[in-house]
């Protein structure tokens, strides 16, 4: 069996590409592949690895995008090659930017003959900067594969940057152990959250690319006109001050409830009434197929990447539609603007967009038969079952 060399940055719990380089590595271990995980960082929550592992911590802090030849970041590339000769690994598979870069750098500085294939886990013209996207076009076409997470980004990383070397291969996904993982319980702190009202709950980081001023906006114009509806966000990020102040501004103090991270975020959808995502740029969107394992109705912004493809595959990517479009497995609404901004609706009245997200969430408190027709959906995270995806990533090693 080949010998397959996993690099990612770090395994800490939480992060979407971590739980993925997991999944991926400990399903391929399990089919007899000798696989071996390098990380630079070591944490104390992190996922399980069942194989081999290589922690290399040298230079913890370093920031691959200010310049892919510092020395610090040659130093690693010369570790994965070394590490590549000593075990024999036919095929390196690296997760996130950072440790692309550093695994492409193995090949053109070092002569790694290992296969690389780099995964690239989000859109990168909207997540990356002028000179990340620069280096994506210089150094992403000396891999041996690119592989995007979903259609949408390999259709960006094909029009945007000129890459021919690129596949897509979606999320390995779990229902099973989502399901499992859903009969914990929620923290004590936390039940009398959901008593008595209709809970629209929404998960990620509390960042840009997430988009929750939005969602906050469009959820004050639902509170006005239905009193038991309460809003429940899971995550963390540099904007939760902020936008904990917009919600005060708001007024919506005692119907917005930011509970931060939380270890198992399953309890937590299976208590809620309707998934709500409000993201401006996507890459797949594991929470998606997080909520529809718990058959709970979901409502998207249609991104580029990710939201579409995941409720609606009877969509092309680029078919156009009108807001709100009714899915198979879900109910898209426009993406939002790329702005950014904090403010009431006194302040900024909603947009078109922003009132159609609106509208779409009081009519799934107020209509029981469209809840039903999206309260049944678990079926379609079987659609990225381990057996299926792995074997993509198998039939990528015999190219």
């Amino acid at each position: 069996m080949k010998n397959i060399l996993i690099v990612i940055h770090r395994l800490e719990v939480g992060g979407g590409a971590e739980r993925i380089a997991t999944e991926v590595g400990n399903v391929l271990d399990d089919k007899g592949y000798n696989v071996i995980f390098l990380t630079f960082v070591k944490k104390e929550n992190e996922y399980e690895v069942e194989t081999k592992r290589i922690v290399y911590n040298k230079y913890d802090n370093l920031i691959v995008g200010i310049d892919p030849f510092n020395p610090k970041i040659i130093v690693r590339a010369k570790k994965i090659a070394d590490i590549c000769e000593k075990y024999k690994i036919n095929t390196v598979i690296s997760f996130l930017y950072k440790t692309n870069i550093t695994s492409i750098l193995s090949k053109t500085i070092f002569n790694n003959k290992s296969k690389i294939n780099c995964s690239v886990r989000n859109n990168p013209m909207l997540n990356f900067g002028k000179f990340e996207k620069y280096l994506i076009k210089k150094l992403y076409p000396k891999a041996d594969k690119v592989v995007a997470l979903s259609e949408g980004v390999e259709i960006e990383l094909k029009e945007n940057f000129s890459l021919d070397n690129t596949c897509y291969i979606h999320n390995v996904q779990n229902v099973g152990k989502f399901k499992r993982m859903a009969e914990k319980k929620i923290l004590e702190n936390h039940k009398e959250i959901f008593d008595d009202s209709f809970n629209f709950i929404t998960i990620g980081s509390l960042s840009k690319q997430k988009g929750q001023w939005y969602l906050l906006r469009c959820f004050k114009k639902v509170s006005q006109s239905r009193r038991d509806a309460k809003l429940i966000v899971l995550g963390e990020g540099s904007l939760r001050r902020n936008l904990e102040e917009l919600v005060k501004k708001m007024d919506l103090e005692e119907k917005v409830f930011f509970l931060g991270n939380v270890e198992n975020v399953f309890p937590y959808l299976k208590k809620s009434d309707c998934f709500v995502l409000s993201s401006l740029w996507e890459g797949f969107g594991n929470v998606l197929t997080e909520a529809l394992s718990q058959d709970i109705p979901v409502i998207s912004t249609d991104c580029t990447a990710g939201p579409r493809e995941i409720l609606c595959p009877e969509l092309g990517i680029r078919e156009e539609i009108n807001y709100p479009y009714y899915g198979k497995y879900g109910i898209l609404v426009e993406s939002f603007d790329n702005q950014m901004f904090l403010k009431t609706l006194e302040e900024k009245p909603l947009s078109e967009d922003e009132k159609i997200f609106a509208n779409s969430m009081i009519k799934i408190m107020d209509d029981q038969k469209l809840r039903n027709r999206y309260s049944d959906c678990s079926e379609r995270v079987e659609d990225f079952k381990a057996s299926r995806i792995i074997q993509q990533w198998e039939e990528l090693f015999k190219k």
